[in-house]
C-alpha cells in the first residue's frame, strides 16, 4: 500500500477480516481480505471494497467464481456488457475523494511460479484538504503530511507503523473500532492540519494512494487502462449518478 503521505508499506492483516482504510466525517473506505498462497509463504489479497458517502453505501466484491459484483445500498447493480462490472473497473467520486477499484484476474504467478487467485485493487485520490479528521490505514498518512512529516522522502522499510488489529472492523461499514472517523465531528487537530496544508506551498492536491496486491513490487502490479479509468470516473460520480 501507499498512503497519502507517499509512504509505501506492507499490510498483511487476517484472512476474512475487514479493515478501515480511509474514514472521515462523511466518507468511509474499507476492505475485506482473502488468502493468498504463495510459493514460500501465505499472504492476503483484497476480495472486497466498501465505500460509504453520507448515508449511501457501495460494495464491490468478488464472488466464488471470481466475478466482480457491485452493490448500491444493498441492491446489486445489474449492468450491461459494456458497463463497469463487466469491464472489471469501477470509478467513484465525491467532492473530496476519488476511488478507482479494479480487478486482477486469476492466473498471475508469484516469483516461485505459483498461480495466484483473482483479487481487487484500488487507487484513491484526496482531491483537497478535508475539513475533518482523516483516519484509517491509508487516511492517516494525510495527518502526518499536514504535520510536516518527511517520511515520504526518507528510505522506506515497507513496514506498517500502526497496530493492524486497531483497524479491524466487524463489517464493511461498522464504526465501532479505534480509528473510526465516520460520523465524528470536526476536531481541533483537523483544523490545524487543514491550515498547515494551506500554508505549505509544496503540498499539491490531489494526493494519491494505492492498495494493490500481488507477489511482485507495486510497479509490476496490474495497471488500470487510462481510457477506462477516465471514462468511468466521469460517468460514475457520487453526486451526479450513483447517489443522485
Amino acid at each position: 500500500m501507499t498512503d497519502f503521505e507517499g509512504r509505501s508499506f506492507e499490510f498483511v492483516g487476517e484472512v476474512g477480516a475487514h479493515y478501515n482504510v480511509i474514514s472521515e466525517l462523511n466518507h468511509q473506505v474499507s476492505m475485506k481480505l482473502k488468502l493468498g498462497q504463495m510459493w514460500d509463504h501465505n499472504g492476503t489479497y483484497i476480495e472486497g471494497v466498501g465505500f460509504r458517502y453520507q448515508d449511501h453505501e457501495v460494495m464491490v466484491v468478488l464472488d466464488s467464481d471470481d466475478n466482480m459484483h457491485v452493490y448500491l445500498d444493498k441492491q446489486r447493480l445489474v449492468m450491461s456488457a459494456d458497463e463497469n462490472e463487466q469491464e472489471h473497473i469501477l470509478g467513484l467520486q465525491s467532492d473530496l475523494l476519488s476511488v478507482v477499484i479494479f480487478k486482477t484476474h486469476a492466473g498471475t504467478r508469484d516469483e516461485g511460479g505459483v498461480l495466484q487467485p483473482a483479487y481487487l485493487n484500488f487507487d484513491a485520490a484526496l482531491l483537497g484538504p478535508p475539513a475533518h479528521d482523516l483516519k484509517g490505514i491509508i487516511g492517516e498518512g494525510y495527518q502526518r503530511l499536514a504535520a510536516g512529516s518527511t517520511a515520504a522522502t526518507a528510505a522506506d522499510d515497507f513496514k506498517f507503523r500502526g497496530n493492524e488489529a486497531d483497524y479491524k472492523m466487524d463489517s464493511y461499514f461498522s464504526t465501532g473500532h479505534a480509528h473510526n472517523a465516520f460520523g465524528v465531528a470536526r476536531t481541533a487537530a483537523a483544523n490545524r492540519a487543514k491550515r498547515s496544508l494551506h500554508e505549505r506551498a509544496n503540498v499539491a492536491f490531489p494526493l494519491h494512494s494505492t492498495a494493490r496486491g500481488g507477489p511482485f513490487p507495486a510497479a509490476a502490479a496490474a495497471v488500470v487502462p487510462e481510457v477506462g479509468r477516465r471514462r468511468l470516473i466521469e460517468g460514475v460520480t457520487l453526486r451526479q449518478k450513483i447517489f443522485a
